[in-house]
């Protein structure tokens, strides 16, 4: 997977296993911490902080553009129909969110470099997994980069953002602190190490009482101190 750069693709592996019975698939980097005691709206695609207006990073790298123009050009010549029929589908999502006009195509905004999520967590139902499995296995068969892929899915389907306000990702000094970033309120957090707590000691002690303890807090004791997104809710906008 390539430090993750691809880690996508894991989804995608999941879905062509053909497991029954499943309502949806989660997304989890192994660094992230995960609230499910939150609630999310499993009839349609989630991700903590959706898209992100971006043309600089991963964008100007082999894994960026230039994967993007692989990708097109791999369409171009390509006579499998059912990755055709999910780029059609890609095409008409985009337009209809309003990422493409009436004169534009997917490739007009594939080539735009333009855009990323940050996707180290999200939620795919089963209603959408087969688009996200051909589309998705396209990217990843071409090498374009996590941030880029997940966002290009996102600009065609519905999909559902975070609850504005606690925090999601940490930078910089701030991964240092997560102690007090950390928040009952958030469906997830990004990251927090695991392996700091091989061995007791000071950041265990602190994992206990700050994570740990919250899990049993509201999933054994029954607390219902916690906020959880509504409906009409505004989306995160942590950037």
């Amino acid at each position: 997977m390539t430090r993750g750069y691809f880690g996508y693709h894991c989804l995608t592996l999941v879905k062509e296993m053909g497991l029954s019975n499943v309502e949806g698939y989660f997304f989890m980097a192994d660094d992230t911490v995960f609230n499910i005691w939150q609630r999310i709206d499993y009839s349609r695609v989630h991700h903590l902080l959706g898209y992100r207006n971006s043309s600089g990073g991963w964008w100007n790298g082999g894994y960026g553009i230039s994967a993007s123009k692989r990708i097109v050009e791999a369409i171009e010549e390509n006579k499998d129909e059912k990755l055709a029929k999910a780029w059609k589908q890609f095409e008409d999502g985009m337009r209809k969110y309003g990422f493409v006009n009436e004169n534009q195509t997917a490739k007009d905004e594939m080539l735009a470099k333009r855009g990323k999520s940050i996707s180290d967590f999200f939620y795919i139902p089963t209603s959408e997994s087969d688009y996200y499995a051909t589309l998705m296995r396209l990217f990843y068969e071409q090498k374009f980069f996590l941030e880029l892929a997940v966002n290009a899915f996102l600009k065609s389907v519905n999909y559902q953002n975070s609850l504005d306000g606690p925090k999601y990702y940490l930078w910089g000094g701030q991964r240092g602190k997560w102690t007090t970033y950390y928040n009952k309120d958030a469906i997830g957090m990004h990251p927090v190490k695991m392996s700091a707590f091989r061995k007791p000691g000071e950041n265990r002690k602190k994992y206990c009482e700050t994570v740990l303890q919250t899990w049993s807090d509201i999933m054994f004791g029954g607390s219902r101190n916690f906020t959880v997104k509504g409906d009409n809710d505004p989306d995160n906008m942590d950037r």
